[in-house]
């Protein structure tokens, strides 16, 4: 349970730091709104993937592999959110705003459950080892 707050705590940090930067460089710095976002986004993802590393999952295996599959269940999880999305909105009549927590819900489910047991999963020989 310590773990999923964590990861909730990490969430809200990493959304706040990405919303900050996309402000930030709309409104201090000029740029567009696309590129604004992206660099939001890049910002948010090395926080996230440093916080979780660090302070969620406490890792200490080398960041290389890690850091691959954090991108990828990141892009599958948002996937998946964006699939629940379209299918309670455009198949199930489910109100916009309800389908976008439920989604949120799923994405937040999946990467969670995926980044524990998948990217900051220790390899089996490390596991053999201890």
């Amino acid at each position: 349970m310590k773990q999923l707050l964590r990861f909730a705590a990490v969430g809200v940090v990493n959304t706040g730091l990405g919303y900050a930067v996309i402000f930030a460089c709309m409104y201090l710095v000029g740029l567009g709104a696309v590129t604004s976002n992206v660099l939001g986004y890049a910002v948010g993802l090395v926080v996230s993937y440093l916080l979780n590393r660090s302070f969620t999952f406490r890792s200490v295996e080398a960041p290389r592999r890690e850091i691959i599959r954090f991108v990828a269940i990141f892009l599958l999880a948002y996937l998946a959110n964006l699939a629940v999305l379209i299918l309670l909105v455009h198949y199930a009549g489910v109100h916009e705003g309800v389908a976008q927590v439920l989604a949120g819900i799923v994405y937040f489910g999946l990467s969670f459950v995926l980044n524990k047991y998948y990217v900051f999963a220790a390899p089996l020989a490390s596991v053999a080892d201890r």
